[in-house]
Formats: structure tokens, C-alpha cells, sequence
């Protein structure tokens, strides 16, 4: 399969018509462009290389299986988005623009799909997200946003049962600065107070500080038991040394993507801090069940160990089997047209299937399925909302993640 970023001359003045005109679309013998921004660096970065993994295998799966629209292959397209909102517009661009893809997928930072989303919109491509920011998906979307990952605002809830799990009634909350951590902040503390608990303090920080040390002091001046503190894995690195450097006292609570100790090997959380730094910290995260045949179907197929765990790759991978069976359903790589057929083969009824060259085959024979997928049994509203996202609860054990258990959730 090709990966290269090489340029296709398109016919006299052909940018300047209809989406539907678009060469891309019109010579069945071109190949499916699908853009693949991701977060390679930055602070998506330790997730990014098996977000792209997944991409390529289930490209490569497709393409195996003869590809879309009587034979027309899954070409992707990856670039970095350096998990910033500038470098992601800026490779935006030269997706939409130069490459001529159909779909953008894999954007993972709330801040880089806010700021591609009006650029994929103009152009009339689909985009996939795997952030959670609320406003993703609000709006008018043409029905061209479709996200694979829980809604931001579902994950406060399971945040705060986890932490009420624990029996701690005096809550400090220490958050992140951007749309993601804002919109799940509202559920967690409605959660707080219902299960009898109250927040005692509550402090914002900026992702680019140089220190937290003034807002670390001022979250434990009013003495929390515990204290959640939900941001990415830079932020969260300084913020731990620094808890424990200042020997403050009570349970520290994160999210998985900031506090993992890295059981599915891409998380350098223990590694930067140490084993001591670490012991004890809980985190939760929407989650693939791990127990699912599909999921351990792809593990296999990534060439990881039973039980990885993968928290967005897993989702990425459906995506582009999602898009290239919604393709073959349409009849069209026509983005508008395409994007139509996604709930039909996702919410059922029909023949369940796990993988895009099981669905493209009974697709091809005019056959209804129920693509279920390798993340999770993929359901999908009318805004484009993943449903019933599962969450899980852990806890860091001598360098390694224990489960304590699941935690509910739903977009």
C-alpha cells in the first residue's frame, strides 16, 4: 500500500466544481484517498504510532479483500497533527487541498478536531474523531461527524463513581484548561454531590505551564481526601512529581491517557515518574472490553500480547472499515452519499460482522449487517455519538495498572 505523500495533477479547473465531480470520485480506477491526522507527537503522541498501526492493518485488510467499488484501493494519507490545533489545520489543509482525500480520520486532541472540523465541513469530507470534546459533534454537521470515542461529557460521571468507590467525602479538583476536561467537569460534580461528597476546591491550569507548583498549593489548602486531576500525560507527569516531592496527603485520581503505567505499551507515565511517584494513583478511561472476541481478534492481528490494551486504537481501526464498507454500501465514494450508509451498517439489523473485508463481502452480495467492530459493538445516534461506551477503573500497582473494576458510561 502506498503511504507517500506524492501528488495527483488534477484536470483543468476540476477544484473549482461540485464535491461530487471531484476526480477523486469519478475515475473508478483511482484509489480511495483517506487522510490519517494524527497525533504522533505532542501530547497525543504516545498513542499515535498504534493509531496508525490500525489504520494500515485494516487498510491493508481491505485492500487484501479487493478493495472497494470492484476493485478501487484504500490509499491513506498520515500526518502528524502534533496534537496542536495549528499543525493540525496546517496539515488539514494539504489533505483537503493537495491530496483530495475523502475522509480525515484519527484526530485525537479536543483542540485539533475543533479546529480541522470547519475545513472538513467547507470541503464536504467526512471526519472522524477520536476526541471528546461535546462541541465535536454539536451543531450543524451535515452528517459528515461521526465520533469514535465516548462523548466528554460522559466521562465525568465514571470519574466521580470511581473516586465515591473509594469513600472520600472532601474532593479537590485540579483540571486541565481546554474543551475536552471543560465539558466533563459539570457531570463530575453533579456526581460528587448526589453521591454525598462535596469539591472543596477547584483549580484550572494551563497545558504549557513551566510550573503547577501554585495551583498544586492552592487545590490542598482546603485539605481534600482525594483530589481528580484530569489533563494529558506531560501535564500530568510534572504534577504528580510534584505532589509527591510536596508530600501532600490523600488519593490522586487522573485518566487513563495521563496515568497509565503503560500496559499496552504506549504510556510513559511510570517511566517518567517512577514507580513510588506512581503507586496508589486510580484513573479511568472509555475502554474496548477486553474480552471481547473481536478485540482479541485485532490484538492478534497488531502483533501485540493477549489482553494489550489499546484506547483509541482499536476505534481507528473500525473507523476505516466503517468508512470503506459505508462506501461499498453506497455505491460512491461521494463523502455525502457515503456518510448516509454509516449508522445502516453499524446500528443493524443485520448479519454481524467484526472486520471490513466479512462486511464488504456480504455488502457486495446485498446482504444488511451489523458491523460490531473491534472497540466495541458500534452504535451510533443521529449527531454521530458513539453509544454505551464502557469505562474502566485502575489503579497503579508496583509500576503496573490492576483493574478494580468497570465503572459505566455512556456517550
Amino acid at each position: 500500500m502506498n503511504f507517500s505523500l506524492s501528488r495527483r495533477q488534477l484536470m483543468g479547473g476540476i477544484a473549482a466544481l461540485p464535491f461530487a465531480s471531484r476526480l477523486a470520485y469519478a475515475q473508478t480506477n483511482e484509489p480511495i484517498r483517506i487522510g490519517v491526522l494524527a497525533p504522533l507527537t505532542g501530547g497525543g503522541g504516545p498513542y499515535g504510532v498504534d493509531i496508525v498501526k490500525a489504520s494500515k492493518l485494516a487498510a491493508d485488510q481491505i485492500n487484501a479483500a479487493g478493495g472497494v467499488l470492484g476493485g478501487r484501493k484504500i490509499e491513506l494519507f498520515v500526518e502528524d497533527d502534533e496534537t496542536s490545533a495549528t499543525a493540525a489545520v496546517k496539515a488539514a489543509r494539504k489533505l483537503l487541498d493537495i491530496d483530495k482525500v475523502v475522509a480525515i480520520t484519527a484526530v485525537w486532541g479536543s483542540a485539533p478536531i475543533l479546529a480541522v472540523r470547519p475545513l472538513t465541513l467547507e470541503k464536504n469530507v467526512v471526519l472522524t474523531a477520536l476526541g471528546s470534546a461535546d462541541e465535536v459533534t454539536e451543531g450543524d454537521t451535515k452528517g459528515l461527524v461521526w465520533r469514535f470515542q465516548a462523548r466528554a461529557s460522559s466521562w465525568g460521571e465514571p470519574a466521580a463513581r470511581a473516586v465515591l468507590k473509594g469513600g472520600y467525602k472532601k474532593i479537590g479538583l485540579l483540571h486541565l484548561q481546554n474543551p475536552f476536561v471543560a465539558s466533563m467537569i459539570p457531570a463530575f460534580l453533579s456526581t460528587i454531590k448526589q453521591g454525598g461528597a462535596r469539591v472543596v476546591s477547584d483549580v484550572e491550569f494551563k497545558p504549557d505551564q513551566p510550573s503547577y507548583r501554585a495551583e498544586i498549593e492552592k487545590v490542598y489548602a482546603a485539605e481534600p481526601d482525594a483530589i481528580f486531576v484530569p489533563g494529558y500525560v506531560n501535564q500530568f507527569t510534572s504534577i504528580a512529581k510534584e505532589i509527591y516531592r510536596g508530600g501532600y496527603k490523600g488519593k490522586v485520581f487522573s485518566l487513563t491517557i495521563a496515568a497509565a503505567a503503560g500496559i499496552d505499551g504506549s504510556s510513559p507515565f511510570v517511566k517518567n515518574v517512577g514507580k513510588e511517584v506512581a503507586e496508589g494513583i486510580e484513573h479511568v478511561q472509555p475502554i474496548s472490553p477486553l474480552d471481547r472476541p473481536e478485540y482479541k481478534a485485532f490484538v492478534k492481528a497488531l502483533g501485540a500480547p493477549d489482553g494489550t490494551v489499546f484506547p483509541f486504537a482499536a476505534l481507528q481501526y473500525d473507523a476505516i472499515n466503517v468508512l470503506a464498507v459505508a462506501i461499498e454500501k453506497a455505491k460512491s465514494a461521494n463523502p455525502v452519499e457515503f456518510a448516509r450508509e454509516i449508522r445502516t451498517v453499524t446500528n443493524g439489523p443485520g448479519t454481524k460482522v467484526a472486520t471490513g473485508a466479512e462486511a464488504l463481502a456480504l455488502v457486495r452480495k446485498g446482504e444488511a449487517i451489523d458491523f460490531t467492530g473491534a472497540g466495541q459493538d458500534l452504535k451510533f445516534d443521529e449527531r454521530g455519538e458513539l453509544i454505551g461506551r464502557p469505562f474502566l477503573h485502575q489503579v497503579i500497582r508496583d509500576g503496573k495498572d490492576v483493574i478494580v473494576g468497570t465503572v459505566g458510561g455512556a456517550a
